[in-house]
């Protein structure tokens, strides 16, 4: 199964970062295939508790649902894919260290791409150039968010 991690410095504390990535209303700020999420209204950081995202994904849209595994407030989220979307298998964990400087961000994803009409072999070269761009987007957009002089209020 392929697997791809990244790390990005933020500078705030992992409280600030982890307001963020706690809660579903950012997913669509964070991802940028991903165009709502639902429930948005409640926070996803207890375990077993899910989400289904609505995403555009080469022209098409596509539901997937995600259900927490793992909730460490201000340390480790992990999410995991459930048997109804586009890919067979998505593991997601993002990891905070407290560093001097903020928050060391890594996020760590294993997934594995439907055969699809394409063949398995297209199919996942197709997810991994999705998986790939939307990680590290996903990185650069949580840094921006979590740097700014103040963060946005949840509506």
């Amino acid at each position: 199964m392929p697997t791809l991690e990244k790390s990005i410095e933020i500078a705030a504390p992992p409280e600030v970062v982890w307001s963020i990535i706690a809660d579903p209303s950012f997913v669509p700020k964070l991802y940028p295939h991903v165009i709502s999420v639902t429930p948005s209204h409640s926070r996803i950081a207890t375990v077993g508790k899910s989400v289904t995202i609505t995403a555009k994904v080469a022209g098409r849209k596509i539901k997937a649902s995600l259900e927490a595994t793992e909730v460490v407030p201000n340390q480790r989220f992990s999410v995991k894919h459930l048997p109804d979307g586009f890919l067979d298998t998505y593991l997601s964990t993002i990891t905070l260290a407290p560093t001097k400087k903020g928050t060391n961000v890594t996020e760590k994803v294993e997934y594995e791409a439907h055969a699809g009409y394409l063949g398995k072999s297209v199919s996942a070269l197709f997810a991994n150039r999705l998986v790939k761009e939307n990680v590290l987007k996903s990185l650069e957009n949580l840094k921006e968010i979590a740097e700014l002089d103040e963060m946005p209020v949840r509506k």
